[in-house]
C-alpha cells in the first residue's frame, strides 16, 4: 500500500514539474536556457560551470537592474524639476495675464467715460456753434438793413440836392438863395417843369423804398408845390418848396445819424456777444483738446495693454505645451522603465526558478529533456 502511494506521489510530483518545465520553455528566455542547458548536460558539461553561468546571469539581471534604477530615478528628479519650473513659469504668465486684464478692467471705463464726455462737448459744441451763426445771421441782416437805409436815404438826399440845384442854377437873382433875402427872385416856367418831373419820379421810386415812404410822400408834396408855383407864379409857394427842400435834408442827416448811432449800438452789442460766445468756444476747443489727447493715451495704453496681454496668451499657450510635452516625455520614460523592469524581473525569475529546478529537480529535468529530444525537438539534440 504503501508502495502505491509512493508511486502516486512520485507521479505527482514529475506532472507536477514537467507543467513548470513547460511554462518556462514559453518564455523567449526560458526555452533559450532550457536548450543551452541540455546541451551542456548532453556534452558532459560540468553541472558547476551551468550554476556558475545562471548565477552570473541572475547577477547581471540585478546590476542591470539597479543601473536602471538609478538612471530613472535620475531622470524623473530632473524632469521633477523641469515641470516644477514650468509651473512656476506657468503661474507666473498667469498671475501675468489676471494683472493685465486688470489693468483693462481699470481703463476701459475711464476710456468710455471720456468718449462719452467728448460726444456731450461736441453736442454741446455743435449748439454753441447754432447760436454764433443765427448771432452772425442776424448781425448780418442788421447789416444789411443799415446799408440799405443808407442807400435809400442817400437817395432821398441826392434827389433833393438834384432839386435845390434845378432851382439854384436858375436862379435870375443871384442873391434868392440869402437867408432873410426880401428881394424878389425869378424862374423860368422850364425849371418849375424840370423840378416837378424830377420829383415826381424820384416820389413813385421812394414809394417803393422800405425806409423812406414817409419821405417820398414829402417829395410827391414839394412836385404838387412846383406844380401849383409854375400855374401861379406864386413867389411865397416857391420859397416854402426851397425851405422844404432844407427841411427835408436836415431830417435826412438826423434820421442817418440815428441810423448810424443804432448802427453802432447793435455793432458794440454783437461785438460783446460774439466775445462772449467765442471766449466759450475756445473754453469748449480747448477742453475738446484734452478730452482728444485723454482719449488717445488712454486708446494706446489699451493696444499696449491688448497687445501685452496677447503676447502674454501666445507665452502662456507655448509654455503650457512645452510643459505637457515634458510631462508626456516624462511619463513614457516611467513607462518604458516599468517595462523594462517587469520584462528583467520575468527574465530574473525565470533564471532563479530555473536554478531551483535544478538544484531540487535535476533528474525530471533530465527525463524532460529526454522526453523532448525523443519527440524530435531538434533544439534540445546535439
Amino acid at each position: 500500500m504503501k508502495s502505491i502511494v509512493l508511486l502516486v506521489l512520485v507521479a505527482t510530483a514529475f506532472a507536477t514539474n514537467l507543467a513548470a518545465f513547460e511554462k518556462l520553455e514559453k518564455s523567449k528566455l526560458g526555452k533559450t536556457l532550457l536548450n543551452t542547458i541540455a546541451i551542456q548536460m548532453q556534452t558532459g558539461e560540468p553541472l558547476e560551470r551551468i550554476f556558475s553561468t545562471l548565477y552570473d546571469l541572475e547577477e547581471r539581471y540585478q546590476n542591470d537592474q539597479r543601473e536602471d534604477d538609478a538612471e530613472n530615478k535620475a531622470f524623473q528628479g530632473v524632469c521633477d524639476a523641469d515641470l516644477a519650473g514650468l509651473n512656476q513659469e506657468i503661474a507666473n504668465l498667469e498671475q501675468r495675464d489676471t494683472e493685465l486684464q486688470a489693468k483693462l478692467d481699470e481703463l476701459q471705463p475711464v476710456h468710455d467715460q471720456k468718449v462719452g464726455q467728448r460726444v456731450a462737448k461736441l453736442a454741446e459744441k455743435t449748439l454753441l456753434q447754432q447760436v454764433i451763426d443765427e448771432a452772425q445771421a442776424k448781425r448780418q441782416e442788421q447789416n444789411d438793413e443799415f446799408e440799405a437805409q443808407r442807400d435809400e436815404l442817400s437817395f432821398v438826399s441826392g434827389v433833393l440836392a438834384e432839386a435845390r440845384r434845378l432851382f439854384t442854377d436858375n436862379l435870375q437873382a443871384p442873391a434868392f438863395l440869402q437867408k432873410g433875402q426880401s428881394e424878389a427872385v425869378h424862374y423860368t416856367p422850364q425849371v418849375f417843369a424840370q423840378v416837378a418831373t424830377h420829383l415826381n419820379a424820384a416820389a413813385h421810386k421812394a414809394g417803393q423804398m422800405k425806409h423812406i415812404r414817409t419821405f417820398g410822400k414829402a417829395i410827391k408834396l414839394m412836385a404838387t408845390l412846383a406844380v401849383k408855383s409854375q400855374q401861379y407864379a406864386n413867389q411865397e409857394l416857391t420859397g416854402r418848396i426851397i425851405q422844404l427842400i432844407d427841411d427835408l435834408q436836415n431830417q435826412l442827416n438826423q434820421a442817418f445819424d440815428l441810423a448810424r448811432k443804432t448802427e453802432d449800438s447793435r455793432r458794440q452789442a454783437y461785438e460783446a456777444y460774439s466775445a462772449l460766445l467765442n471766449r466759450d468756444m475756445n473754453k469748449l476747443n480747448s477742453a475738446l483738446a484734452n478730452l482728444e489727447a485723454e482719449i488717445q493715451s488712454l486708446a494706446d495704453q489699451l493696444a499696449a495693454t491688448h497687445s501685452s496681454q496677447d503676447d502674454n496668451a501666445a507665452r502662456l499657450e507655448a509654455k503650457t505645451q512645452q510643459r505637457d510635452d515634458r510631462r508626456a516625455e516624462c511619463q513614457q520614460a516611467a513607462y518604458e522603465y516599468q517595462q523594462r523592469r517587469a520584462a528583467r524581473d520575468g527574465d530574473r525569475q525565470t533564471v532563479s526558478d530555473l536554478i531551483g529546478h535544478l538544484n531540487t529537480n535535476m533528474r525530471d529535468l533530465k527525463e524532460y529533456i529526454a522526453m523532448r529530444v525523443a519527440a524530435g525537438d531538434t533544439d534540445l539534440s546535439q
